[in-house]
């Protein structure tokens, strides 16, 4: 008897840690330069010049990309950890909300919920305090209407110019950062990209805008 109890619990350890070493599920998966979501009836080209992480089945935060070759400001070319690589993030949810209302939400500065703090976790531009908008459009991607909401936030920062230097210099800079919106049924694709500003509208927003208008549905949600 006493044998089956000390056998028991060994499999009760045991068991835990073998679920923890299971291999999540991802949100999606890619195949040759397809992105296919498992869960929301979408696809996207990937581009070369950018890293992809696909993260877990149940993340809204379906993709990353964080560009591969980014440019790095002059005052930064002895501190390049300083840059705001390029990056967009890939979000999908459902909303009852129109794909424009939907971003406008977002950058109310009085709108709350839940979806929108969950949102703002990984929308970087949303965390600045001093932005400056660069206005509000509307966009055809996959056949529906979609919106764009861009903006600048300037900032000033002490940069160190050497590991061992006690002071550093300061520096006066801007990001450029922008959320893209499209909507079909109940579900939401957002999509957010960030960089720093010199480089972001010639750039990292035309970059980010190919791959956003390489998006299509492919049947309806499934979960």
């Amino acid at each position: 008897m006493k044998r089956l109890l000390i056998l028991a619990s060994l499999i009760l350890m045991i068991v835990p840690s073998v679920d923890a070493r299971r291999k999540k599920e991802k949100a999606g998966e890619i195949d040759k330069d397809t992105y296919t979501d498992k869960a929301y009836g979408f696809q996207i080209k990937m581009d070369e010049g950018w890293k992809v992480k696909i993260n877990e089945a149940d993340d809204p935060m379906r993709l990353v990309l964080v560009q591969k070759n980014y440019l790095i400001p002059t005052d930064y070319s002895d501190a390049p950890d300083y840059t705001k690589v390029p990056r967009i993030v890939v979000y999908a949810d459902t909303s009852s909300l129109p794909a424009a209302t939907f971003v406008d939400s977002l950058v109310s500065p009085t709108y709350e919920s839940d979806q929108k703090k969950e949102i703002k976790k990984e929308f970087e531009i949303l965390w600045e305090q001093e932005l400056i908008p660069q206005g509000e459009q509307r966009v055809d991607i996959a056949g529906e209407r979609g919106a764009i909401w861009s903006a600048k936030a300037t900032y000033m920062k002490e940069v160190a110019t050497s590991a061992n230097s006690l002071g550093g210099k300061r520096v006066y800079g801007a990001y450029g950062g922008a959320i893209i919106g499209v909507k079909k049924g109940d579900t939401i694709v957002l999509f957010h990209v960030m960089s720093e500003w010199q480089y972001f509208n010639d750039d990292v927003f035309k970059d980010a805008m190919t791959f956003v208008r390489s998006l299509t549905w492919t049947e309806g949600k499934k979960k």
